[in-house]
């Protein structure tokens, strides 16, 4: 090594001998003496770039996926003329840690945006086309399983498993498990936020047929596709208006009546309340937030209907919060 104002430098000789070793050594499969001949030359900022994919290539074989990606995304920014020769070493990276989606979204969004060489793209075409198959084939696998594990939690009454399950398979195409889940939305002793999340479920993965819903002892015909998003109804949203004048003057009470309203609904999706329970639900939610905070409140609609409301808010807020959770 050499000083050249205050930064040290490799010795060129030095350079040439490690790097022709680590190449050896990588050349034999001897990927821990490959690496440590190599690095100190990434180290020093003097790695060509056979020495790079050298380094790439040996953590790959040992499985040091977190170190490679690194290195590979930063080669991909900085390194522009050798970005396809990187990225087809970033894809290989996600490959072997069988992150499928991760390679059919970043290739998704290399052939939307790039002008590639026809070669190259060709490569990268064949690349999708295999993760994709394979990203299809773990799904298939994924959901049977999970289908299989939620009909078992189904039969044991374990109401949080089978939530957890169905978060699950919401990554999945809801059209392929459409009877076995019809069957539960008419089941009269399904757990409402269970109906709930199968509901959401067929909605985002735009089931467009008439299903059949017992909730609440009530019987409905729905439509997911019909649906809206729970937000953005346009009842909830007239509720939030009312409560709005909370906001301003305490910001923590209206913060934990939004959350109440808004679990409330959950559990009702997708029974909305009508325009006609609006005030009493409003008058529920201010006695509860008050109550909850211990601050004095006057009202004057101490009537059977708000506190038939205040009960099913409390009651809803928590079944959510054993089912769900508080972060959700």
């Amino acid at each position: 090594m050499e000083k050249n104002d205050g930064n040290i430098v490799m010795f060129p000789k030095w350079k040439s001998r490690l790097e022709s070793a680590g190449l050896q050594a990588l050349k034999e499969k001897r990927y821990e003496e490959a690496l440590e001949a190599l690095q100190p030359l990434l180290d020093y900022g003097v790695a060509s770039n056979d020495v790079v994919t050298g380094i790439l290539m040996s953590w790959i074989e040992l499985g040091n996926f977190d170190e490679a990606e690194e290195l590979c995304q930063k080669q991909m920014k900085e390194n522009m003329d050798q970005y396809y020769h990187y990225l087809h070493i970033y894809i290989t990276i996600l490959f072997q840690s069988n992150r499928y989606q991760d390679i059919v979204d970043l290739l998704d969004e290399v052939f939307e945006e790039e002008e590639i060489p026809h070669q190259t793209r060709t490569q990268l075409w064949q690349m999708y086309e295999v993760s994709r198959k394979l990203l299809e084939d773990y799904h298939k696998e994924k959901g049977k399983e999970l289908h299989s594990d939620f009909l078992e939690a189904l039969e044991k009454d374990d109401v949080r498993k089978q939530w957890v399950l169905l978060e699950q398979l919401k990554k999945q195409r809801a059209q392929s498990y459409i009877d076995t889940f019809t069957a539960v939305l008419q089941n009269k002793t399904t757990h409402p936020i269970i109906k709930t999340a199968i509901i959401e479920w067929f909605r985002d993965s735009r089931v467009d047929q008439s299903l059949s819903i017992q909730k609440f002892g009530q019987q409905m015909e729905v439509n997911p596709l019909d649906l809206n998003p729970l937000q953005s109804d346009y009842i909830l949203k007239q509720i939030q208006m009312r409560l709005s004048g909370i906001e301003q003057s305490n910001p923590t009470m209206y913060d934990m009546l939004n959350k109440f309203l808004s679990h409330y609904c959950y559990v009702r999706y997708p029974i909305y309340p009508d325009e006609q329970e609006v005030p009493a639900i409003v008058e529920a939610l201010k006695q509860l937030g008050h109550e909850y905070l211990q601050l004095p409140y006057h009202s004057d609609e101490e009537n059977e209907q708000v506190q038939t409301y205040k009960e099913e808010i409390e009651l809803c807020e928590q079944h959510y919060l054993l089912i769900v959770g508080e972060s959700s």
